[in-house]
């Protein structure tokens, strides 16, 4: 028998601030990161880390919309994404899922290694170097933002690709923000 109370409970003991599943819509976006600017607000967070959780938040989501719109018009359950935000003791942790394309893995790959491998120091000057370029990447931005993620969490980028089918995987990313 299904026990609600059992996954509430738990979610709750994990201090779960939001989960999400499903589509992430332009009026949805807004709603989000509303929500979460509320609880943060009743958490009385720190005005810096909660900047930096919004931030990250509002990064993820965009790609997140971006790369639904782009990839997978005519595929509801592509379209679909997770997710979660949650507080444990000292740190916040904004972890999102969502399909790609196999053949776009290897260079998202790359990208967050060449960021994982970055100094503070060189991820500023990284971020000025791109942003200098202009160049637009596939979904209409500069590219910026695994960079920006980066700098304001502090953290390195924790991530996994499940390969789902022989044209998909399921990427996760989870971003850590200190408090």
């Amino acid at each position: 028998m299904l026990n609600v109370y059992e996954y509430f409970k738990k979610m709750q003991d994990d201090n779960v601030i939001l989960y999400f599943k499903g589509e992430i819509t332009n009026n949805l976006l807004t709603s989000i990161l509303q929500l979460v600017d509320d609880r943060l607000e009743r958490k009385s967070e720190d005005v810096k880390v909660k900047k930096k959780v919004f931030s990250i938040l509002l990064e993820c989501l965009q790609n997140i919309y971006n790369y639904q719109q782009v990839n997978h018009p005519e595929n509801e359950q592509l379209q679909a994404a997770t997710l979660m935000v949650r507080r444990t003791d000292g740190a916040y942790f904004i972890v999102t899922g969502n399909y790609i394309l196999k053949e776009k893995v290897d260079k998202l790959r790359d990208k967050i290694d060449k960021v994982n491998g970055l100094s503070a120091d060189d991820l500023k000057a990284y971020y000025k170097d791109v942003l200098n370029k202009q160049t637009e990447s596939e979904t209409g931005g500069a590219g910026l933002g695994l960079i920006d993620m980066a700098r304001k969490s502090g953290e390195k980028i924790d991530y996994s690709f499940d390969y789902i089918t022989d044209e998909h995987c399921f990427y996760s990313l989870q971003v850590k923000v200190s408090s």
